[in-house]
């Protein structure tokens, strides 16, 4: 009976969860709803995970913690990238929340700006990120260290109402609801309405962790993100939970749901995306705490923010292996790896599929997009309503043109002397693709059709791929055969084959175009977008996909020269018209088919002749329909392809534009000054970048509404737009702050054009639902000397502007 219990015990153990633990950063309370859900709901269960939630104690470090394998996961704030610089091995998975809920709070009535916290008292924490807020805050300001006087945090609410303090720094999840509660007026100062935002609470754990244990850090994110969007949308329950099981804090059931709905609301990002990191907001976070000396060098953000990608929505680009899986791996690899570099919601991957699984794929939703022959797409645009968003532009023409158009080509051996002629053919062994390849054999066919050649008049193998079928001719297993163009050009760039031994039947020539083609020209390959797929990523990718034409090295990986709006496809859908292809492969019924497969019964019996012309007289019909249907599917093709034009051009004006002041965003203006930038430099030309911001633009926000806010930034860009020339580049680089880049302008011109803007902006009051609302700017100048690119300039000009700022605003500094 011993042993019969040691081997339960022992079998007991081997189906055991793994134990792991989460060091929380502060004692219980719905800050950490997600991770008790997680585990009283059983989602770490599931996933074999035995997880113990640890919370605070005093002299805790919990990065300590978790770099010395007492815990196994941790909760941090921005904070972890100032460790992650001094060396500490550890990675953030996910923020928990993607803006911080520390804030300053004052019942003060006589502090209506950070600009009044001069000559006053502040009660603030320890904690290194949130004091470069409150830094950051007080240098906008030209509020010196000196001009405060700091205090050790006591966490009294009590003390604001007692005098003991003037501003304290809070949580938006306890203080506004003890102030509320007791009918207490305060005003909040939040770093994020200054530009100063910061992530809240993020999931981190050691580079050890991450390294042993990859599912492992899956499994335990997927049940905690399980756990939080449980928690947020059954708020009041949870509570509840915390109430009766984590209740340290000794909260009250009101103040938890009302924590609950606070923190909810700091969640999700703009997209209602849940526990993202962005690598951009974390390198200007860097900026924060490189300007108050925590850190020393800038943000290198790869290997530190959630390597294992576990927080972005997996998505699958299929596309069609026309040179086999290996091939299609290795070129379109680099696509998906710029496309993850560029975007922090998405993880991309590439699915190689054959002609066999490419419809299957699509229809049972096993992939999200699709690069495709333009026969495939409108096959299956036609079944399973899919919707090119981009087409592929394949290198360039002789004439440095983009390449929109590809064809097929025909060929035999250089030294078979019995096919000289597409009429040659006839007889011999005939090479293609696959029945379904576009290039690889149904361009061909169709030549070979209009010059009276049929399937019947030569003996037709399949071999799969493009690179097979060129193989096959030179070891002899075919006659002749046909790809797409540029196979043949890839295939000796590689070495792989010499052009000298072949032959190029019926050959065709095209302006600009650089490969040798038998065929006509038709349309590229789509990147086609899945009906089940979020629009919003289609939306997403578009731009980075049109912007690939800037990354010389990427386009040499992938072997094209980028990607272009969508082409009109109907001169494929004429051609599988004309050769009766699906999605056109419904077949005419004539009347000699009729009499040669009812021949005997005619003969026979004249009933049935009766009958059969019956039938005859029913297929005509049928067939009058099916041409009406055509004829509606072509206009309904036609009116498709013109909407989605239209929306393709509003996209890449919206990929461009600022939405509220329609001048330049913020992508494009970097995009146009580094061109400046670059001629400045080659030419030897002045070159000038004005930065400017708004002044007290929250006190708009607060005095007048977010409404008349955003009509003073669309008035002030007009204002500035009156006075510019068309070579200036003028855009909105977020908020109240703008950038113009000037070319060809002295700097003593420019000094005078930016006192034009000031003086205009502080004489011209914007006018709004009859009220003259009045603003000043504040200006920065920098002029190119032997900064290395555009970013250095803008930071020069950036320092110039915090002067400006220092200085009492409404005035312009000359960088020196």
């Amino acid at each position: 009976m011993r042993y019969l219990f040691l081997v339960l015990l022992l079998i007991g153990s081997l189906y055991s969860n793994e134990k792991i633990s989460i060091q929380l950063k502060w004692y219980h309370q719905f800050q950490f709803a997600g991770f008790y859900i997680a585990k009283e709901k059983g989602f770490y269960q599931d996933v074999g995970l035995d997880v113990t939630i640890k919370e605070i104690q005093p002299h805790i470090n919990i990065i300590d913690e978790v770099v010395s394998g007492n815990a196994t996961y941790g909760i941090g704030s921005s904070s972890l990238l100032i460790a992650r610089n001094a060396q500490k091995p550890i990675i953030a998975i996910s923020a928990i929340f993607q803006h911080s809920p520390s804030v300053l709070i004052t019942t003060d009535p006589m502090i209506d700006t950070p600009a009044d916290f001069k000559n006053k008292r502040m009660m603030i924490s320890s904690d290194i990120y949130q004091s470069a807020q409150i830094n950051a805050i007080l240098q906008m300001y030209g509020i010196s260290k000196e001009d405060i006087t700091i205090q050790k945090h006591s966490y009294e609410c009590k003390d604001l109402i007692n005098g003991n303090t003037d501003i304290y720094s809070a949580y938006l999840t306890n203080e506004p609801y003890f102030y509320s509660k007791n009918n207490i007026e305060y005003s909040i100062f939040d770093p994020k309405d200054y530009g100063f935002d910061f992530y809240g609470d993020i999931l981190f754990t050691s580079e050890e962790e991450i390294k042993n244990h990859p599912s492992r850090v899956k499994a335990f994110y997927e049940a905690t993100k399980k756990g939080w969007l449980w928690a947020f949308e059954h708020i009041e329950e949870t509570s509840k939970l915390i109430l009766d099981k984590y209740n340290t804090n000794d909260k009250s059931l009101e103040h938890l749901i009302y924590e609950g709905q606070t923190l909810k609301k700091l969640a999700f990002d703009d997209n209602g995306k849940f526990g993202l990191l962005s690598e951009k907001k974390f390198k200007d976070i860097g900026k924060i705490y490189q300007l108050n000396g925590f850190i020393r060098s800038q943000c290198h953000c790869k290997n530190f923010l959630d390597p294992l990608n576990v927080t972005r929505e997996k998505l699958k680009i299929g596309v069609l292996a026309k040179r086999g899986s290996e091939k299609t791996i290795e070129r379109w690899q680099p696509l998906a790896d710029y496309l993850n570099l560029n975007q922090d919601i998405y993880s991309f991957e590439i699915v190689p599929l054959d002609f066999e699984q490419i419809e299957s794929y699509v229809h049972q939703e096993k992939i999200d997009f699709v690069i495709v022959n333009t026969m495939y797409y409108v096959m299956l645009d036609f079944k399973d309503g899919i919707s090119r968003i981009a087409t592929l532009v394949n290198n360039k023409g002789k004439n440095a043109k983009d390449l929109k158009e590809f064809g097929g080509v025909i060929f035999t051996t250089k030294n078979n002397d019995k096919i000289k002629i597409l009429n040659d053919i006839k007889h011999t062994r005939f090479g293609a693709v696959d029945p379904r390849s576009f290039g690889g054999w149904i361009m061909g066919y169709s030549e070979l059709q209009q010059h009276g050649i049929e399937k019947d008049d030569f003996e037709l193998s399949f071999f799969e791929t493009h690179d097979n079928v060129v193989h096959a001719l030179l070891e002899g297993k075919i006659d002749a055969g046909t790809v797409r163009t540029d196979t043949l050009e890839k295939m000796a760039k590689e070495n792989r084959i010499n052009m000298d031994d072949i032959k190029i039947i019926a050959q065709k020539n095209y302006e600009n175009f650089p490969y040798v083609v038998s065929t006509k020209l038709y349309p590229e390959w789509p990147f086609a977008i899945l009906k089940h797929t979020d629009d919003f990523a289609a939306k997403l990718i578009l731009p980075l996909l049109i912007n690939m034409d800037k990354d010389a090295e990427l386009l040499q990986k992938i072997d094209i020269a980028g990607w272009t709006i969508p082409q009109d496809y109907s001169s494929v859908n004429s051609l599988l018209k004309e050769l009766k292809l699906p999605p056109y492969d419904h077949q005419k019924i004539t009347l000699r088919d009729i009499f040669d497969q009812y021949k005997v019964a005619i003969i026979l019996i004249g009933l049935a002749f009766i009958l059969i012309l019956l039938k005859f007289i029913t297929d005509i019909y049928k067939n009058i329909l099916l041409k009406q249907y055509n004829k509606r599917l072509n206009s309904e093709v036609r009116h498709r392809t013109k909407e989605l034009n239209v929306a393709n051009r509003l996209l890449k004006k919206l990929a461009q534009t600022d939405s509220l002041t329609g001048i330049y965003n913020y992508r494009k203006f970097i995009a146009l000054a580094r061109k400046y930038f670059s001629i400045a430099k080659r030419n030897k030309t002045p070159l000038q970048v004005i930065s400017l911001d708004l002044d007290f633009f929250k006190n708009v926000n607060d005095t007048y509404g977010h409404q008349a806010g955003d009509e003073v930034l669309k008035q002030f860009t007009q204002l500035i737009q009156n006075i510019l020339r068309q070579s200036d580049i003028f855009g909105r680089l977020g908020g109240e702050e703008f950038s113009i880049v000037l070319q060809n302008t002295s700097y003593e011109g420019a000094i005078t054009f930016a006192e034009k803007i000031r003086t205009k902006i502080e004489e011209t009051p914007i006018l709004y639902d009859s009220q003259r609302i009045h603003i000043t700017v504040s200006i920065g100048i920098a002029q190119l000397s032997d900064e290395k690119d555009i970013d250095e300039l803008m930071k020069k000009a950036d320092i110039a502007l915090y002067k400006a700022k220092n200085q009492g605003r409404n005035s312009v500094v000359i960088d020196q």
